[in-house]
């Protein structure tokens, strides 16, 4: 299975071309089926040969990772090339590793090993990216891949994403495994083996699947939602876009609000129980001295009071001040400081409950996005003790940590008859976090994003589906509102049930099912991440000891 330089690379990047066109908005799913082939088959070449293997092995799953990487989110360029650049760089790093290592195993441990290693390490390595620390970016999860296939993945709901990860994975080496024998062994009868190996993974779960899919009956109380799709221009102000492209004149900020009210207006009435406004759809940045007298929630709550049962759920950015001064070094990483008075203050890209209740509910966004939203806390303290606040007037930091909250806060009416979960942008990225509303009562899943920020690419359409995916983990119903992007409804099963257009305003209105039943995933959460984790850890142990046993042999 030797293969010379000029094959290898070729084969390496029609495996990253492959596993990206997996995902939206081209879901070839069979990329992801077959796209790891070339990886194993150039591993598989290295690995017969003799000098530098590693780093050799390194430079392929580099290549290869880079390539992935690259082509399933080039789009976030339109907001910023350093966050692909930098995105693509350490993911691909990372992931080459566990390719790194899997050579390691297999020729210290064995084939066997190896290959389990390899699934092992990889949804492994995906689990981490789902944590909560500095590099986490779990974007391309390649279980994220079967995210408009609804039919195909309801067992999300016992295992998430990840289950979708270990499945593909384990279709790949199967199907190398038959790819291996036709070429070495040249075998046909345990070619055909292999190849029936590989269709009986592939046919048993999606069976099952649609199995669960066609069985599947939506349960729960009616609740009649509106969502709202204004379609303003981020990088310009905020300027309203027509359907013909063209933007308007500026508002200001209570003319902005009833602007968009005036958009719902075309389908809220009595009946309606939800209204959903996009991610920051308050022009102005609220806080705690001006929030109860903000007028523009003003003009929500006077909207408000011609729909008595009416829910306005809608995105606002928020400081909050904090009392007292004090030396900038010894406050906390997220705090910022007005120069203006010279208190300090946490930033909080929030959201609100506007209804018939006296007090206003609010969350934190808490799935922040590295680079804009939050940085490493070390580079904040790096940039404090290089820089000298008392003889320095101009000294500043670059801090955009915004602030978080520890809990997931879950929305209700008045009569608490409908809770929802306020899933802001990112959030709507991480299975295992949106549970945590779950768990504290949402019977729907609203998100609110601005999806503007990347043009008409591929990065709206990926965002709307990993929302198809959650309401499976979750059996939730996902009521989604964007500035421009794509707003709509999403069944319990995953199903698109309405869906706006593209730089189109909108505004949608669905019935959805409110549902209170608990998934396994939901109760258990990335339990098939977790013990990935585990086994990799125990593969490792052994290689390391297998590594020392070898150097004491040689030795001695």
């Amino acid at each position: 299975m030797k293969l010379s330089r000029i094959k290898s690379i070729l084969l390496l990047l029609i495996g990253g071309v492959l596993c990206a066109l997996s995902f939206a908005p081209y879901d070839f799913l069979i990329g992801a089926i077959v796209g790891f082939i070339p990886l194993l088959w150039v591993e598989e070449s290295i690995s017969l040969e003799g000098r530098y293997k590693n780093w050799r092995v390194f430079a392929s799953a580099y290549l290869f990772y880079a390539v992935f990487n690259f082509i399933g989110i080039w789009w976030i360029s339109n907001a910023a090339w350093v966050a692909v650049i930098s995105s693509v760089i350490i993911n691909s790093f990372f992931f080459s590793l566990t390719t790194v290592l899997y050579s390691g195993v297999k020729k210290r441990l064995g084939s066997k090993a190896g290959y389990i290693s390899f699934i092992t390490f990889f949804v492994a390595w995906e689990y981490v990216e789902l944590l909560d620390w500095d590099f986490s970016w779990p974007w391309l999860t390649l279980g994220h891949s079967l995210a408009n296939w609804p039919k195909l993945m309801q067992w999300y709901s016992l295992t998430g994403v990840l289950g979708g990860s270990f499945w593909l994975i384990l279709l790949n080496l199967y199907l190398f495994f038959s790819l291996r024998t036709k070429l070495i062994q040249k075998e046909n009868f345990l070619v055909f083996k292999r190849l029936l190996a590989a269709a009986c993974f592939f046919i048993f779960p999606v069976i099952l699947s649609v199995i669960q899919y066609s069985s599947y009956e939506e349960i729960g109380k009616e609740v009649d939602v509106v969502v709202l799709q204004p379609n303003m221009d981020p990088y310009d102000n905020d300027r309203f876009i027509t359907e013909n492209g063209k933007r308007e004149q500026s508002y200001p900020s209570d003319l902005q609000v009833k602007k968009m009210l005036e958009m719902a207006s075309e389908k809220v009435d009595k009946d309606v129980d939800f209204l959903l406004m996009h991610e920051t759809a308050l022009p102005l940045t609220e806080s705690n001295y001006t929030l109860a007298n903000s007028i523009d929630i003003g003009v929500l709550k006077a909207w408000r009071q011609n729909y008595p049962n009416l829910n306005i759920l809608t995105g606002l950015a928020y400081q909050d001040y904090k009392s007292g001064k004090g030396p900038i070094d010894d406050v906390p990483e997220t705090y910022k400081i007005d120069r203006k008075n010279g208190l300090f203050f946490e930033y909080f890209n929030s959201s609100i409950l506007i209804n018939a209740s006296d007090s206003i509910a609010q969350y934190h966004k808490s799935k922040l996005v590295l680079g804009v939203e939050r940085i490493p806390n070390y580079l904040i303290s790096f940039q404090k003790y290089n820089q000298d606040f008392n003889t320095n007037p101009n000294a500043t930091i670059y801090n955009p940590n915004n602030g978080t909250q520890e809990e997931r806060t879950v929305f209700q009416s008045v009569d608490g008859s409908i809770t929802i979960a306020p899933i802001i942008c990112y959030e709507s990225v991480f299975g295992a976090y949106v549970t945590g509303y779950v768990q504290n009562g949402a019977g729907l899943l609203g998100i609110i994003t601005n999806d503007s920020w990347w043009g008409n690419t591929a990065g709206h359409q990926q965002h709307w589906s990993f929302a198809r995916i959650r309401a499976v983990e979750t059996r939730r119903s996902v009521a989604r509102s964007a500035n421009t992007g794509w707003s709509g409804f999403i069944n319990q099963r995953g199903d698109e049930m309405m869906r706006s257009d593209y730089l189109k305003p909108a505004v949608l209105r669905s019935k959805l099912k409110l549902n209170n039943d608990i998934t396994f995933y939901v109760k258990y959460g990335d339990v098939l991440g977790k013990w990935c984790l585990v086994l990799a850890l125990i593969i490792l142990l052994n290689l390391l000891v297998s590594k020392l046993k070898k150097k004491g042999l040689n030795t001695f």
